[in-house]
């Protein structure tokens, strides 16, 4: 159960301001320390939030992608068309990666954290199943699919990440993500 008190809900959205705010001016000084004291507040007040900077991380970069993820989810109509909408999400998203390049870079890179990717990839699949179940309705391929294709945006993500700065604006690269991500024809039932 989450803690909806507005203190405490108030003290982790300052956490999470000041953590984007020092990893965006130099990621080598993202400590529990800096973070308390940007925030003004003590050790003991951090840790009853999170039980390590990686954690407040996770966090963090769940509620971005959560944003992003619950508007995919609410434009997605089940229709098909909805190409132009889903790619401008999609944008958004990778405009806020952009914003945080040198976090997301570290966060989701080979020295980052498992649980921060995992957690990417667990709101990709949720907006992709949503879609896929407006589109082709759910049966038992349902998640093998969202977990295929979400991994495969998630991917096309991480391989953008490997370079200093992108290559690919985040529109194009929208693009052609949802080009290669189209659904999948039908799975045979027998293999």
């Amino acid at each position: 159960m989450e803690n909806t008190d507005p203190r405490y809900v108030r003290s982790r959205l300052k956490l999470r301001a000041a953590m984007l705010e020092i990893a965006d001016e130099d990621l080598e000084q993202l400590t529990v320390s800096a973070v308390c004291e940007k925030v003004g507040i003590d050790r003991a007040t951090f840790y009853r939030h999170f039980a390590t900077i990686d954690g407040l991380v996770d966090d963090t970069l769940r509620s971005l992608a959560d944003e992003s993820t619950d508007r995919w989810s609410a434009t997605a109509r089940g229709t098909g068309d909805q190409l132009d909408e889903s790619a401008a999400i999609l944008r958004a998203y990778l405009e806020q990666i952009v914003k945080h390049w040198a976090l997301y870079r570290w966060a989701l890179g080979p020295t980052g954290s498992a649980r921060v990717i995992h957690t990417v990839l667990e709101e990709a699949i949720r907006g992709v199943a949503a879609e896929l179940i407006l589109l082709q309705g759910d049966d038992e391929h349902t998640q093998a699919r969202a977990w295929f294709l979400g991994g495969g945006l998630v991917g096309g993500i991480l391989h953008w990440l490997q370079t200093e700065s992108p290559e690919r604006e985040p529109a194009e690269l929208a693009q052609w993500l949802l080009g290669v991500s189209s659904p999948l024809p039908a799975i045979p039932t027998t293999v």
